[in-house]
């Protein structure tokens, strides 16, 4: 059996038993470089804007933000940025730079909020009114250590004191849900924002106190409130969740298991990727890895999307809680959604390693292909975001965000050839991503009714 076979098959078991970006660039520090051999193309001819419009982010609680809730957090922004003068002028602040920091950082809280056109679901909303707090905390933050009167520290609670509640909040998830997949949507987004905060030292780190510059010590602030709105929204979500249940049941377990069997079928595609005598199985590979023969040249489109898209892949797993092999996370709905995404990723790099195998450059044809993979991606995506299946919603929101970069490109005052190939390759991915997206998580949700 050639290697290629034994790999597709190996990963077809994974998906049936178990169940990164293009820049032209290994993503390893090296010159993006690109193909230098490619075909001619009417750039001009492609348009610079696109009638479809990209997927809202899907709804994955299933409970609206009440007004007083909205209003609650709202206020505090406003009583955040209450001490600082509206305008801060020279005369009241002659330092330029501390000035500006403080402009420009009460002006992004009052952008983070949402519009009254804006209806975000209630993960979105909770992002939103979390950065807002953030901005304005480091704002306020800033004004009180350029000030004689001020105190930084007096700004928001003790970083001691949050680091604890994240803690608490965190050992309490995940709460009862509907069913495992629910849960494990509903919950990993809040675990996650907690693992974050108490693994990558948001808080718990240096105080205000400690900052003799007053933009560190307001940075500081901000990082603490930042984690103190988390927690507040965080624990407003998960309640008003569970009082919304008419059946609900424990999903901690289910959830756990099935994030391990996901981790061992992750570990055995790893091992068959690396071979013997590797120490660490998050080790990237390497894109030769996932290809026998290439049929491409080397910077191809195709060719430069599966080195960047392994780089991700495996960048991935040393940053997030992934069950891989024998390793278990701590924290189960956040253990299983970036398991998944780990496994959703492999078998996406996989297919683009067999389009390189074939031949498959992807550089457009002509100024159309663009707009078509592009609706070829929005549709795909669109379809996941829709989807019954909560954890498939869950890996939408993981993707969207794909889309602003390439569209961006396309509406560029200068563009070129290349800049363009990288979008359309990018567009390929994200339709091949999505779809496979939706595999696991259809698998997933098997596992659970089985």
């Amino acid at each position: 059996m050639t290697r290629r076979v034994t790999r597709r098959h190996a990963l077809a078991a994974v998906g049936a038993a178990a169940l990164g970006s293009l820049a032209g660039c290994s993503g390893l520090g090296s010159e993006s470089r690109f193909w230098s051999d490619s075909p001619s193309l009417d750039v001009a001819a492609i348009p610079r804007e696109f009638d479809e419009a990209v997927p809202s982010r899907p709804r994955l609680v299933p409970v609206d933000v009440e007004p007083t809730v909205d209003a609650a957090f709202r206020d505090r922004v406003d009583r955040l940025l209450s001490p600082i003068p509206d305008p801060l002028t020279a005369e009241r602040l002659p330092h330029g730079e501390f000035r500006e920091r403080i402009e420009s950082e009460r002006a992004a809280a009052r952008e983070a909020l949402p519009g009254p056109e804006e209806s975000p679901p209630p993960l979105g909303a909770a992002e939103r009114y979390t950065a807002a707090r953030d901005h304005a905390a480091t704002a306020v933050g800033t004004w009180a250590g350029v000030t004689v009167e001020g105190d930084p520290e007096a700004v928001t609670a003790d970083g001691g004191t949050v680091s604890s509640r994240a803690y608490e909040t965190l050992d309490a998830l995940p709460g009862p849900a509907a069913d495992p997949l629910a849960g494990a949507a509903v919950y990993g987004p809040l675990e996650r924002w907690y693992d974050a905060a108490v693994r990558r030292t948001l808080v718990g780190g240096r105080s205000p106190a400690d900052e003799a510059n007053p933009i560190r010590a307001g940075e500081a602030v901000g990082n603490v409130e930042r984690v103190q709105s988390y927690i507040e929204v965080g624990r407003y979500l998960r309640d008003r969740y569970a009082s919304s249940l008419t059946d609900p049941e424990p999903v901690a377990e289910p959830i756990r298991r099935e994030m391990n069997r996901l981790g061992r079928a992750v570990g055995d595609r790893l091992r068959e990727l690396h071979g013997e005598g590797v120490e660490d199985l998050r080790e990237n590979p390497g894109p030769d890895a996932f290809v026998e023969d290439r049929g491409v040249a080397t910077d191809a489109p195709s060719d430069s999307l599966l080195s960047s898209a392994v780089y991700r892949s495996f960048d991935g797993m040393w940053f997030d809680p992934v069950a891989v092999g024998d390793y278990e996370p701590d924290h189960p709905a956040t253990g299983l959604t970036r398991t998944t995404l780990v496994l959703t990723r492999l078998r996406a790099v996989d297919e683009v390693a067999a389009r390189v195998e074939a031949g498959e450059t992807m550089f457009p044809d002509g100024p159309d292909a663009i707009g078509s993979a592009r609706e070829a991606a929005i549709a795909s995506t669109a379809a996941l975001a829709d989807h019954e299946n909560p954890l498939a919603r869950w890996l939408t929101t993981q993707f969207l965000p794909l889309f602003a970069k390439q569209d961006a490109a396309l509406a560029a005052d200068e563009r070129s050839a290349r800049s363009v190939a990288e979008a359309y390759a990018e567009y390929r991915w994200i339709e091949t991503v999505t779809g496979e997206a939706e595999a696991v998580a259809t698998s997933v949700a098997s596992e659970f009714g089985s």
